[in-house]
Formats: C-alpha cells, sequence, structure tokens
C-alpha cells in the first residue's frame, strides 16, 4: 500500500470513527432524534451530498482493490518437506535471474519480472540491452539457458517460459539503483 493510499486510509477511518460515536451516541440517546431528522431533512436532495457519498464510495472501491492486491504482491513458491514450509519470494528469484543474466558477455542491462505459472512453475519475461558486438540469437539463447539451469538448481522449480525482449543495443552499461 502506497502513502497515498495510506493517507486516504487515515482520513478514512478517521470519518467513520465520527460516524461511529454518532450512532453510538444517538442509539444512547444522548443525542435528540430530532436533531437528526433535521439534519437528514437538510441534505435531502442536495447535489453536494450526492457528491460527497460518491467519493466515499470510490474510496471504499480504491482502499479494497489496494488490500486485494497487496495479497497479490506476496506470491511465492513454496516447497513443502518434513519440518515445515519453505516460502521463497518471487522478488528472491528475480535478483538471481537477475544476477545471472547480468554475467553473461554481451548482456548491458537487464530487468526481470516473474510470474507464478502453475503449482511449481514459473514465468520469466525479461529486458534486456545487449552489446553491439554480441550476436544477439547467441546472448539470448545463453541467457535462456543459464537462467532456466541456474533457478532449477538453485530454486528448485521448473520454468515454464523464458520470454526476453532486446529493448536496446548499445555499449552503454545500465545501472540499476537501489534504494534501501
Amino acid at each position: 500500500m502506497g502513502i497515498i493510499d495510506r493517507v486516504i486510509l487515515s482520513i478514512y477511518t478517521f470519518l467513520l470513527t465520527f460516524l461511529s460515536l454518532g450512532v453510538i451516541l444517538l442509539s444512547l440517546r444522548l443525542i435528540s432524534l430530532d436533531l437528526v431528522w433535521t439534519t437528514l431533512a437538510y441534505i435531502y436532495g442536495h447535489w453536494e451530498t450526492a457528491l460527497v457519498g460518491a467519493v466515499f464510495f470510490l474510496v471504499s472501491i480504491r482502499l479494497l482493490l489496494s488490500g486485494l492486491r497487496s495479497q497479490k504482491d506476496k506470491d511465492a513458491i513454496i516447497h513443502h518437506n518434513d519440518m515445515g514450509d519453505i516460502h521463497i519470494s518471487l522478488d528472491a528469484v528475480e535478483n538471481l535471474v537477475e544476477k545471472v543474466a547480468r554475467h553473461i558477455r554481451g548482456v548491458r542491462g537487464v530487468k526481470v519480472q516473474v510470474k507464478v505459472a502453475g503449482q511449481q512453475e514459473i514465468k520469466v519475461h525479461m529486458k534486456v540491452a545487449v552489446s553491439p558486438e554480441s550476436n544477439v540469437p547467441t546472448v539470448t539463447s545463453d541467457i535462456q539457458t543459464r537462467v532456466h539451469e541456474y533457478v532449477k538448481n538453485t530454486v528448485g522449480v521448473e520454468l515454464a517460459d523464458i520470454r526476453i525482449v532486446v529493448e536496446t543495443i548499445s555499449n552503454e552499461f545500465k545501472v540499476r539503483h537501489r534504494v534501501e
């Protein structure tokens, strides 16, 4: 969940707390029912009220989807053994694939995306930058072979698909900066 979603969630939670407090006070007869009916009669038929309701509805949908998306981001490969379960995150596999691909001669830069394909299979999608003096089909074939072998031996999972897109053919090294 990003910072914008957290701010929206904080405001949303504050407003729902205020509404809940009003319901509690109303049910304990600490707020007059006439006051509530007068307030409802005042907002009845005003388009501004509908706008506020629509904003709350859209915020609810956004927060719901944000919550579902964060669960999806936590995909992992699970190995079962006698001592318990082992979860290997897809981020760890991405880092592994990136490391293998960067050490191949002719590769100048690489971006990796890993997805779960089945029970014990994953798909790898790579965008690479290749040096101009390299033979592109040879380099990409070498990437596929080495990544397949390394992931199978290290993680213990079969790769369903290794898709490589050559984005650029360049002499420049692309350094991926990480924020920690």
